[in-house]
């Protein structure tokens, strides 16, 4: 895919660093034990106390970089912070909610749907037989599923207490007021903050430069993610939006060019995967491993099969593909 849309000169800042990125806003780069490296999460000043949105990956070091955040900017974080939003339940978002809450005492947000969506996910009881054989009909070797299961589906800490957000409502932030926009497609649930007045998209991971947000079908999702992250796109279009600020990779300010992009990405991967299934049906771990590149982590190898996943089901809605279910799952084009 030809990327046109070119990072900003804003939010250059090393990883662990924060760096203003519009008036009374700044980014900090939080350390992830992931292949993304770092989160960036968003801190507001306002007449009443600090927002931040989003809250990083539950270990030592996410702490170490809040406290010189914190001290570098001259604010208290016991004191100061007036509220903590969460875009959406994955845990380089979620996971530093509960300390930052039990040592400032704000009050945590979240979509109400994300609320009760994080509490079965992270506090689950059905143990880890459903996933491993959700990656295994989808043609995961056994150990591998196995092993992959216990990657992923550990517990999380939540905060005490979770605060409703609900759609289109407008919470007063940094002088002015941002809008709850719901943008699903990388979390059923997930949500961005649109500030109109200043023309910034707070926009968690749901459109990202130099890399393509995870549109993954997992057992627990809604149907048909692709479908609603694509139409979710294209509400997004015409928004008054000149700086983006996303969760993963560079701060940029064309929206609608990032768009188009991201369009024109996923109708190019749905025909490299319809191509794969063209002469012979497979699974959709097969598919991923003609698709994705070889030498992944159990961590990106389940990624890429949720996200090779959400687009057979996209071409199965679309006429394009059939599911075939004997013992393992397959798909064939039409």
């Amino acid at each position: 895919m030809i990327e046109g849309v070119r990072a900003s000169s804003l939010g250059t800042q090393p990883i662990g660093e924060v760096a203003r990125v519009a008036d009374g806003v700044h980014q900090l780069k939080l350390p992830v034990p992931l292949p993304l490296r770092f989160v960036s999460v968003y801190l507001i000043e306002g007449s009443d106390g600090w927002t931040l949105v989003d809250a990083g990956f539950d270990y030592p070091p996410t702490y170490e970089a809040w406290n010189q955040a914190a001290a570098t900017l001259g604010i208290d974080l016991a004191e100061d912070v007036e509220r903590i939003v969460v875009t959406h339940f994955h845990p380089d978002h979620l996971g530093a909610a509960r300390a930052l809450q039990e040592r400032s005492g704000a009050p945590v947000m979240m979509l109400e749907d994300e609320i009760e969506f994080s509490r079965r996910i992270w506090t689950r009881r059905d143990g880890p037989e459903p996933f491993i054989g959700h990656l295994v009909r989808h043609g995961m070797p056994c150990r591998t599923a196995v092993e992959a299961s216990s990657a992923l589906r550990s517990g999380l800490a939540l905060p005490e207490a979770l605060t409703t957000l609900r759609v289109g409502e407008k919470l007063p932030v940094g002088g002015g007021s941002v809008r709850v926009l719901h943008a699903p497609g990388h979390a059923d649930h997930q949500l961005v903050l649109h500030d109109e007045a200043r023309g910034v998209l707070y926009a968690a991971d749901h459109v990202l430069l130099k890399i393509t947000p995870n549109i993954g079908l997992w057992p627990e999702n809604l149907p048909h993610p692709l479908a609603r992250y694509l139409e979710s796109l294209e509400g997004l279009r015409g928004l008054n939006v000149n700086l983006v600020l996303p969760g993963h990779g560079p701060v940029f300010h064309d929206l609608d060019g990032r768009i188009n992009e991201l369009e024109r990405h996923h109708e190019e991967r749905l025909e490299l995967m319809r191509t794969v299934i063209e002469d012979e049906s497979k699974t959709a771990f097969e598919v991923s491993a003609a698709v994705f590149r070889k030498d992944l982590s159990i961590y990106e190898l389940c990624f890429a099969l949720a996200e090779t996943l959400a687009h057979l089901d996209y071409l199965e809605l679309t006429g394009r593909a059939e599911r075939i279910e004997d013992g393992k799952i397959v798909f064939r084009a039409v």
